[in-house]
């Protein structure tokens, strides 16, 4: 080979491997958290540390640690067990992933929270829609059924937008995994959209989300949200014993995964 065919060679080598090697940047991992070691770092120090939060050796999906969260009813649902955590980088779209065991005494009552992304500043708990401002979470209905829960630019509303699944994805003391994927919208565009995998199937896609209408760094995709209770905000909400008095359930959290980009995992 001559020295002009190497120099074109050299030139259209990357071109040739790149659907090979992929978008390397699409698959970088911003956070993780197995609670099998770091122990008294970042994320993982914040869960376990938390009083309605337990790390449980062998109760993971494969024997692994795992974290129990305690849902403990009060007269608002159940105690708010809420952790954001910021992971220094900042994407227009992401994939959260994460294992899901509901125990088997597990009550859904009227539904409630579960984790999800934030720009820098969010939105959550009925408070004022803002130009910058949105999140973006799941939430388990009754029954074992899931839905997308968006703040969104809907400035007439008080509470989130949501598209639900259509009949029960998680059962009780079974290991589930979910994936959910967040892409925003282009300012000024309805072009956003949240989906969420259990086990590998789509079981919801919300469409032609508008999740910001203002540009910048601050609006981007840059926290976990770690958020999980029963609620809304009334006694109805709440998980009780046989007799009516409240009571505490539990579900476990393992392998929870934020990568950029959309990880389509069907």
């Amino acid at each position: 080979m001559n020295k002009a065919n190497r120099f074109f060679y050299i030139l259209l080598l990357p071109l040739l491997l790149y659907p090979y090697l992929g978008n390397t940047q699409e698959n970088k991992i911003l956070l993780e958290a197995d609670f099998e070691d770091h122990l008294d770092q970042g994320l993982t120090k914040d869960l376990i540390n938390d009083p309605h939060i337990d790390r449980v050796q062998g109760a993971g999906p494969d024997g692994s640690a795992a974290i129990r969260v305690d849902y403990e009813g009060y007269d608002r649902g159940s105690k708010r067990v809420i952790e954001k955590h910021r992971f220094g980088a900042r994407v227009e779209k992401a994939t959260l992933s994460f294992d899901v065991c509901f125990d088997h005494a597990f009550q859904w009552v009227r539904g409630g929270k579960l984790h999800g992304l934030g720009p820098r500043r969010t939105v959550t708990g009925g408070s004022q829609r803002r130009p910058d401002g949105w999140s973006a979470r799941i939430v388990f209905k009754p029954e074992g059924a899931c839905a997308t829960y968006i703040y969104d630019q809907s400035m007439e509303k008080k509470w989130g937008i949501s598209d639900a699944s259509q009949g029960a994805v998680f059962v009780p003391g079974q290991w589930h995994h979910v994936d959910f994927q967040v892409h925003l919208n282009t300012p000024g565009k309805a072009n956003g959209f949240a989906i969420i995998q259990i086990d590998g199937k789509e079981v919801v896609h919300s469409k032609n989300v508008i999740f910001r209408s203002q540009k910048g760094q601050d609006t981007l995709i840059q926290q976990f949200l770690f958020s999980t209770f029963h609620g809304g905000h009334t006694p109805p909400c709440a998980p009780v014993d046989e007799n009516g008095d409240y009571t505490t359930i539990y579900a476990y959290f393992d392998n929870f995964l934020i990568t950029q980009g959309i990880q389509n995992n069907q």
